[in-house]
């Protein structure tokens, strides 16, 4: 049977069984009269909209998403060809309800035309600056699947927001999602293409790329150098900087650029280039721009300087930098985890005896749940940082307390508990890390 006609049918029979005439229907539904006759009984038939069939289903009892099959079908009857006007409402009732099959099913039927492409973009952006996210990637996709400008601005956009749609907890589905996105950041808005490069910068981050991160770290550094000023010429010039506001601070950005290279150069012990960095990010009072939140940052940077300062100390051999850290630990205890990680890492390099900061911080080092110590921790006032960045310290943290203990010949319950560490959060957050730690244990076995 004809979809048009089994929706028809369908509503006309769930009215008269329920008891209703057209009249009364009518009144109970708030429909008016005529329009109700027109649409169910006009021949032609009026075209329906997704508010008309929501209001007779909630008057007859009917779930959410009652019969929206089959009002899919008939907006697309007509020659496969359909009318943005009443799809819109449609897509935009799925996404509140949650039908994805459905908007899929639709998008499909839409794309029958591509000319629908550019609908189907303005409304997910609508959709994104309303708050949702998830909600909009059918949307995204569908637009990626069927823009013809392999170079168009839409189509990078596209790809940017099912790239940060589907950034999670797992690093190595975090890096897949990574290295599909990065070759269309280039034709991001500046806007956008700030947050991409700070995510993408992050992502290297967790996966140790040292050379990537740095690399887009300086691509960072010259992008926000640069809409700095373009916005210091225009305030001279008595002229508006028409620059969409990005996610996050201007210095925020500018900040965290020179932060990766410093660190990108501190993993790979170019300590003094790196020291050239942490002067200049630690210092950012002269930064000239009007947004509220610059002295939180600023203050967020300095107190970052305090520590890296620290860790350039203990990294390049000065032991006697170990009593000053472990005092400025116990001011900030928050900060533990990270401090940790470059004590550890200084250890191993220097020899240095670290056992009465590992015993202090035991229980930050061995968490009940790594997840939920490192989410309570965003809360805190210095940490912006997302979870995968931390979950990728914790993993680093157990590598080198492994390789701690052994140098020590502590073939104990310690090495035992940082093994287990080290196996089950590689096992549920960073599978790519196997490799290293098949390594790790081969070396013990030698060893012991």
């Amino acid at each position: 049977m004809d979809n048009l006609v089994t929706l028809r049918t369908e509503l006309e029979q769930e009215i008269a069984r329920q008891g209703y005439s057209l009249s009364s229907f009518s009144k109970a539904s708030g429909i008016n009269r005529g329009i109700l006759s027109a649409t169910l009984n006009g021949n032609p038939p009026k075209p329906m909209s997704i508010n008309q069939l929501d209001r007779m289903s909630i008057t007859l009892g009917k779930p959410e998403g009652w019969l929206y099959e089959q009002f899919i079908e008939e907006s697309f009857s007509e020659h496969g060809k359909a009318n943005w006007r009443r799809i819109r409402p449609l897509l935009l009732r799925c996404m509140e309800i949650r039908r994805n099959d459905l908007i899929e099913r639709t998008l499909y039927l839409l794309m029958e035309d591509p000319n629908h492409v550019g609908h189907v973009f303005e409304l997910a952006e609508e959709q994104v600056q309303a708050g949702a996210t998830v909600e909009t990637v059918p949307f995204y996709k569908c637009v990626i699947e069927n823009e013809r400008n392999y170079q168009s601005e839409r189509l990078a956009v596209s790809q940017y927001r099912v790239f940060r749609a589907s950034l999670g907890h797992n690093i190595e589905e975090n890096l897949k999602a990574a290295l599909a996105f990065e070759p269309f950041r280039h034709r991001l808005p500046d806007y956008l293409k700030l947050d991409a490069l700070l995510k993408l910068i992050n992502i290297n981050y967790t996966v140790q790329s040292w050379d990537n991160a740095r690399s887009l770290a300086i691509e960072l550094y010259r992008l926000s150098s640069h809409i700095h000023q373009q916005k210091l010429q225009a305030q001279k010039s008595n002229k508006s900087f028409k620059l969409p506001a990005p996610e996050r601070p201007l210095l925020l950005y500018y900040g965290q650029s020179l932060l990766m290279q410093f660190v990108a150069d501190e993993y790979q012990e170019k300590y003094e280039r790196a020291r050239i960095y942490l002067e200049q990010f630690a210092n950012l009072q002269w930064f000239e721009d009007d947004h509220p939140e610059n002295q939180n940052y600023i203050d967020f940077f300095s107190f970052f300087g305090m520590f890296n300062a620290l860790n350039l100390e203990i990294l390049m051999g000065n032991e006697q930098k170990l009593n000053d850290y472990f005092k400025l630990l116990k001011q900030y205890p928050k900060e533990a985890l990270p401090s940790l990680l470059m004590i550890t890492e200084a250890a191993n390099k220097h020899g240095y005896d670290i056992d009465h900061f590992l015993t202090y911080y035991d229980d930050i080092i061995y968490p009940d749940d790594i997840m939920d110590y490192l989410i309570e921790g965003r809360n805190t006032k210095h940490n912006y940082q997302d979870v995968p960045i931390g979950i990728s310290r914790y993993v680093n943290l157990y590598y080198q307390l492994a390789i701690y203990h052994c140098d020590r010949k502590v073939y104990d319950q310690k090495l035992e508990k940082v093994l287990y560490a080290l196996e089950s959060t590689v096992e549920k957050y960073n599978r790519g890390r196997i490799m290293d730690c098949l390594n790790l244990f081969k070396k013990l076995r030698e060893l012991r």
